[in-house]
């Protein structure tokens, strides 16, 4: 794991929006990550209740960790926003 990239304990579920949300920070920077809910169904996600949404999450967080930190070696950011989908 590259340890400039800290991943925060923070999930939550804005269902607004429909994704899934969560904070890292790299080189002190504070990057807010979200997570459609297509790319959780992708990963196999079978519910909408966002209880569920997040628990699945969690499940799989070293998996999605580890898009995101490649996303963010990427330099795939939008304004501090790094979008998974």
């Amino acid at each position: 794991m590259n340890q400039s990239i800290l991943f925060n304990d923070d999930m939550t579920w804005d269902a607004s929006l429909q994704q899934l949300q969560f904070t890292a920070q790299s080189s002190g920077a504070r990057i807010i990550c979200q997570v459609t809910l297509s790319y959780l169904q992708k990963q196999g996600l079978s519910s909408e209740e966002a209880k569920e949404i997040v628990g699945f999450a969690q499940l799989i967080q070293f998996d999605i960790e580890e898009d995101a930190q490649q996303a963010i070696a990427d330099e795939h950011l939008e304004n501090g926003i790094l979008y998974l989908s």
